[in-house]
This record gives structure tokens, C-alpha cells and sequence, in this order.
């Protein structure tokens, strides 16, 4: 008779321990700022296709350049935010 009232027990204790962890981020955990490493990799994701876009800015002309320099500068201000975010 104890077995069964000690494993009901050790039952309620997981079952709860594992909806604790289960449970939905709340926003606070949503706004948390990336670590290091993903900031860092978004980084080099960014400069690659910045690096990509100037190959393409060299090669076009007249209004499709001025877009691609539009482009460019925006992703210059989000590079220029990652730096600043990683330290």
C-alpha cells in the first residue's frame, strides 16, 4: 500500500515539474535581447548579402542603383546596430 501511494506521488511530482517547463514564454522572455552568438551570426548574414548587393550596384544603372544604394544604406544601419548590440 505505501508503493502505490509513493509512486502516486512521484507521479503528481513530474507530471507537475514537467508542465512547469512546458509552459509559454511570457512576453518578457520574448523581448530578451539575443546572445552574443546569435547577434554575431546575424551579423555575417548581413555583411555577406551587403557584400552581394554592392556586386550588384556595380553592375547596375540609372534608378536601379539608386534602389540598390537605398538598400544598402538600410542594411548599413542595422549593421551598424549589431556592432553596437555585441559590444
Amino acid at each position: 500500500m505505501k508503493h502505490q501511494k509513493l509512486r502516486e506521488y512521484i507521479r503528481k511530482e513530474i507530471t507537475s515539474i514537467l508542465s512547469e517547463s512546458e509552459e509559454e514564454p511570457t512576453s518578457a522572455d520574448l523581448k530578451k535581447k539575443d546572445s552574443v552568438t546569435t547577434t554575431s551570426n546575424k551579423l555575417q548574414k548581413l555583411v555577406k548579402q551587403m557584400k552581394d548587393k554592392a556586386k550588384e550596384f556595380k553592375a547596375a544603372k540609372g534608378d536601379e542603383k539608386e534602389k540598390i544604394k537605398g538598400e544598402l544604406k538600410k542594411m548599413t544601419k542595422e549593421k551598424k546596430e549589431l556592432e553596437k548590440s555585441i559590444g
